[in-house]
């Protein structure tokens, strides 16, 4: 039996904490009369994929998951890094439904070695993408889910666009849904290039499930139910709520280490500390392509959480910082980087961490 302190991604509606409405919408344009692309928004270790998982185990629909989060230190995604997880994960499918191999024989650029499914990356041969999805739609006699966990990631391919293929699917495949998920919620928009007419996805609709944060009164019954669980009686909700927020990541975190010292000062130290080296590495892969200007973003991050500062306030302290005045149109950019890829939020007309532990790894 799962717990409600585990970190790994709940898999049964029972441990999927205070998401039954969400979780209904997500069934039912999916799984009913839906659009056929789903997007699943929100900040990072907010229960998105636990979410996907419940849903897609309770539909029973076959499905095929590739988890782009590996893919977060690399500057660049190829042809052959995407092939290769769509090919692991087809073959965790036939393992399943050996009748699918018979579907996929005839695609250009796929072998069949036995019940191994092979797919071809060289560009004299490639696998066909939307070959694919026609063998899948053919197959699937209720449907079939594709989920791209942590899509902005596909921002960075090279050499390859899945954009059109989604956009044949989209018009053509009745049988193929796709679930794209992303905490980097503008990067996500500006990767599908939805407002873009020139763009494959174009006034095409899509449906949009988003969990935010728990809210005070969520995080006391969360935290409640989780020591319940335990058999430990716990009170300091609100001391909890104060230090750490809402997102369920690091209270599921924070209710472990609890249990393990029995100390709330310790429990929450040592979240902090764990969530400020996660937040600070990820920091580090966003950088990633951003090397030349590694310091300007790390001084307005340390700008906006020391208090949400407005859009002047962050380029005299970026300037005073780097001694060096800095055009209208960089702070412009460096801010709508940071927008998104969910590290600031936009409050009126200030801008502020995106969530309570960002800010408080900025003040470190």
């Amino acid at each position: 039996m799962e717990v409600l302190f585990d970190l790994r991604p709940k898999n049964t509606r029972s441990d999927l904490f205070d998401r039954e409405v969400e979780l209904g919408r997500f069934v039912e344009y999916v799984g009913g009369l839906g659009l056929p692309i789903t997007l699943v928004l929100g900040f990072r270790r907010v229960g998105k994929s636990s979410l996907i998982l419940v849903a897609i185990r309770e539909m029973g629909l076959p499905s095929i998951y590739i988890d782009l989060r590996k893919f977060e230190e690399r500057q660049y995604l190829s042809y052959r890094d995407f092939i290769l997880e769509l090919q692991h994960e087809v073959n965790n499918l036939t393992s399943r439904f050996p009748g699918l191999l018979d579907f996929l024989r005839n695609i250009s650029g796929v072998s069949i070695m036995g019940n191994q499914v092979l797919f071809s990356w060289k560009s004299s041969n490639r696998a066909s993408l939307s070959s694919l999805l026609d063998a899948l739609n053919d197959w699937a006699s209720n449907g079939v889910v594709i989920v791209l966990d942590e899509a902005p990631e596909l921002v960075k391919a090279r050499g390859f666009n899945v954009l059109p293929v989604f956009a044949y699917a989209y018009d053509n495949l009745r049988k193929v849904r796709f679930i794209i998920s992303g905490s980097k919620m503008g990067l996500l928009y500006r990767f599908l290039r939805i407002r873009d007419p020139e763009s494959p996805l174009f006034g095409r609709a899509m449906d949009i499930v988003e969990l935010s944060p728990f809210t005070r009164d969520q995080v006391a019954e969360f935290l409640r139910r989780g020591f319940e669980e335990l058999g430990i009686e716990f009170r300091d909700f609100d001391a909890v709520y104060e230090e750490l927020g809402g997102i369920p990541g690091w209270l599921t975190y924070f209710g472990l280490r609890y249990y393990e010292y029995r100390d709330l000062d310790k429990a929450i130290n040592e979240t902090m500390s764990y969530a400020t080296a996660l937040i600070m590495q990820e920091f580090h892969n966003f950088l990633t392509d951003k090397a030349a200007a590694k310091d300007r973003y790390l001084a307005i991050m340390r700008i906006v959480a020391r208090e949400c500062a407005g859009w002047g306030e962050i380029k005299n302290g970026l300037e005073v910082a780097l001694g060096m005045e800095v055009s209208d149109s960089r702070i412009s950019e460096y801010l709508r980087q940071l927008l998104d890829s969910a590290w600031i939020i936009k409050v009126g007309n200030k801008y502020c961490p995106a969530e309570p532990l960002i800010g408080a790894a900025f003040r470190t």
